[in-house]
């Protein structure tokens, strides 16, 4: 058995529920209704696999999809795939992947298989909230760095000035840096 008939048997619970494969490739499947679509994705050359969720565009609109670790973020259900998508590279193993997908989509994905509008709305509002979450995040790793790197070669006008950039935002030993370098850089 390949991908394809593997993930159309796994996901067979959406063609119950009113949805029509549209589209069945080799590392694609895409199911839609009037109101949702599900894609079920596996690169064969990554091993990585994937489910998304979105609502079938309005005239006008671009296609939206969420995956399906967002989705499960956003709910706080604890599953590993939650973390990270799954990965398998040899096809002869993805059954059991595939069901574990299919089983966290039928159970945590319901809102989002109907076609609930506000549903996306707050998976959206959380995706973008994440987001922003992972460029402060991202920020301040290279503000820590870049001013650790500042500490070790005594640059403290550096320091204060890259500290102070995230004073909210220090730890106790790093507002401890800042207060050494404000005291004693160069006047």
């Amino acid at each position: 058995m390949r991908f394809p008939d593997i993930a159309q048997q796994a996901f067979s619970f959406l063609e119950d529920a009113g949805f029509q494969l549209v589209q069945r490739d080799p590392g694609r499947l895409r199911y839609e209704t009037d109101r949702a679509v599900v894609t079920i994705e596996w690169d064969a050359r990554s091993g990585e696999m994937n489910v998304f969720v979105g609502p079938q565009p309005r005239k006008g609109e671009p296609p939206e999809a969420f995956s399906l670790s967002d989705l499960l973020a956003m709910q706080d259900v604890a599953v590993p795939e939650r973390k990270m998508p799954f990965q398998v590279t040899d096809e002869d193993r993805l059954g059991p992947l595939l069901e574990k997908l299919a089983e966290d989509t039928r159970i945590h994905a319901q809102p989002a298989i109907a076609g609930d509008r506000m549903f996306f709305h707050r998976l959206k509002a959380f995706r973008n909230a994440q987001s922003q979450v992972f460029m402060r995040d991202m920020k301040l790793r290279h503000v820590r760095s870049e001013a650790e790197r500042a500490w070790q070669e005594r640059e403290l006008d550096k320091v204060t000035d890259l500290y102070t950039s995230i004073e909210d935002e220090l730890t106790a030993s790093e507002k401890a840096k800042l207060d050494y370098a404000r005291k004693h850089q160069a006047r």
